[in-house]
């Protein structure tokens, strides 16, 4: 089994060389975006914390969480965003890993943080259903405002027990430029 993990991408070198290079398949790019356009807007941003997702070392996926409060629900302390697996990488449980990951991390690199709050489109049911075995709920009513339509708001509770693996502490803290 490939050893997954999410790791800070440092704002110069290979890490970041190579998480620029991802990109979903063509028919997703409209819920995610590609790395090369959503990571160069993370780094203008200072609430904005981009991660690699490595497997076996190797860059597959890609994520940022904000800590700008989402506009879906502003109660919530972390956003998570412009999420995406390479299409080389897809069907082999990179996202369900990542997402099993994810309190883990948020717990190490924001320990304050309550929630996370995310929007998926209603026309990707697959991407869903990955937020709902990582323990994300569907708390509804629908986002309105994504620019690709209609969006399911789930939120992921920190306070509960994480189903994250044991031993996930999460990536680093984003080094600084």
């Amino acid at each position: 089994m490939p050893t997954v993990e999410l790791v800070a991408v440092p704002p110069t070198g290979p890490l970041r060389a190579a998480v620029l290079r991802l990109a979903p398949r063509p028919e997703q790019e409209e819920f995610s975006g590609r790395a090369e356009q959503t990571l160069p807007l993370a780094e203008r941003d200072p609430a904005r914390h981009p991660y690699a997702v490595l497997e076996d070392g190797r860059p597959v996926a890609f994520f940022i969480l904000d800590e700008t409060p989402p506009e879906a629900d502003p109660s919530a302390d972390l956003l998570l965003r412009g999420f995406l697996v390479d299409a080389a990488a897809q069907g082999r449980g990179v996202a369900t890993s990542a997402v099993a990951l994810l309190p883990g991390a948020v717990r190490r690199d924001f320990p304050a943080a309550r929630s996370v709050v995310l929007t998926v489109n209603v026309r990707n049911p697959a991407a869903r259903a990955v937020y709902l075995r990582g323990g994300f709920a569907d708390v509804g009513p629908r986002y309105l405002g994504g620019s690709a339509g209609p969006q399911h708001v789930m939120r992921l509770d920190l306070a509960q027990p994480s189903r994250g693996w044991p031993g996930s502490a999460g990536p680093p803290p984003r080094p600084s430029s």
